[in-house]
């Protein structure tokens, strides 16, 4: 391992780069992104079931998948939580 040499007089400070997606996406943006994937993969999973003319092949799939794109995986990107001004107290 490499040791960090301080010279004398020197002021250099180093800077720590954080993620830019951590000032947006909270835990419940992940929950939620979770949640989309193992739909979808639910929602594919029900529409590759044989036969081909069932009814979760048919109606439960393609509702699942529809849910999930234009619902879930918007709502992971786009949720943010409320944030209470300091003169407010939270309910």
């Amino acid at each position: 391992m490499a040791k960090s040499v301080k010279k004398k007089g020197s002021t250099k400070v180093s800077k720590v780069l954080t993620s830019p997606f951590s000032i947006y996406w909270s835990r419940i943006n992940y929950l939620i992104l979770a949640l989309g994937i193992i739909l979808s993969v639910l929602g594919d999973s029900l529409i590759s079931i044989k036969p081909w003319n069932s009814t979760s092949a048919l109606y439960l799939g393609p509702v699942i998948l529809i849910l999930v794109y234009l619902v879930f995986f918007p709502l992971s990107i786009l949720f943010r939580k409320k944030e209470s001004s300091p003169g407010q107290e939270p309910k």
